[in-house]
């Protein structure tokens, strides 16, 4: 009877060790199953994201009709300003470039055709705005009131449209870039049409030829000072450009 029971002790510890087994056995599947669950849930949100953008994309494809401008692109300041103030039609008549503002003012770009500026490195400088001449007109009924109902009510009480620039009211501001022998004669011409010189300065070092920037600003008739506008400007293009690398 001893030799029996010692010999079914380890019977005893082998039933014991293969039970914790198959327990721990029946227990992986329950732990394994919510991983599988979440895994296949992130992969569906990301199927479920990458189709809703897709389809985004090609609705607004097809909302888009073919040669159309979106909207962001299109702006009416490059040909009408604040108060009917037509700037294309004032950029031809001093010969200048619209170029699109949405503050209500003509912005117009007078490009330099000669001679050519040569900055540091052989550059070509005539490509950038800041070596030609520009100038803002903006009607001062826009720039003195302060509430919309007294602009609208001015509006509506003037005659003026924006093909009759006949008694528009405006008021101006222009910098002119010019060559050093022109400072002079154009400063002048300026004074002669009750012209404000605000600032003379430069914009470079080493330029070849050496340039000169002349800030002004007048106020009056639209018709009166672009017409001023033209004759400065005339008068500028006369005046000899003596130790340049191009003819002017």
């Amino acid at each position: 009877m001893i030799t029996s029971t010692k010999a079914a002790k380890p019977e005893l510890k082998t039933t014991t060790r293969t039970t914790s087994s198959e327990r721990r056995s029946k227990h992986k599947p329950r732990v394994l199953i919510p991983v599988l669950v979440i895994s296949i849930a992130l992969v569906s949100a990301t199927i479920l994201l990458t189709t809703t953008a897709d389809n985004a994309f090609a609705q607004r494809n097809n909302n888009a009709t073919p040669g159309s401008t979106p909207s962001s692109n299109t702006n009416p300041s490059s040909t009408t300003g604040g108060s009917n103030l037509n700037c294309q039609s004032i950029a031809t008549k001093i010969a200048g470039i619209s170029i699109p503002n949405p503050s209500k003012i003509c912005n117009i770009l007078i490009l330099r055709q000669s001679p050519t500026i040569i900055g540091p490195g052989n550059m070509n400088m005539n490509k950038f705005s800041t070596i030609n001449s520009i100038v803002e007109v903006a009607s001062m009924s826009d720039l003195t009131n302060k509430s919309g109902i007294g602009a609208a009510s001015a509006s509506a009480s003037s005659p003026v449209a924006a093909n009759n620039t006949t008694g528009q009211k405006v008021f101006v501001m222009g910098e002119f870039g010019l060559l050093e022998p022109q400072l002079v004669p154009m400063v002048k011409a300026g004074v002669g049409s009750n012209w404000t010189i605000v600032a003379v300065h430069n914009h470079m070092v080493q330029e070849k030829p050496k340039m000169i920037f002349v800030h002004w600003s007048a106020q009056g008739d639209l018709n009166t000072i672009t017409n001023q506008i033209k004759n400065v400007l005339l008068t500028v293009s006369k005046v000899p450009n003596t130790g340049t690398s191009s003819g002017g």
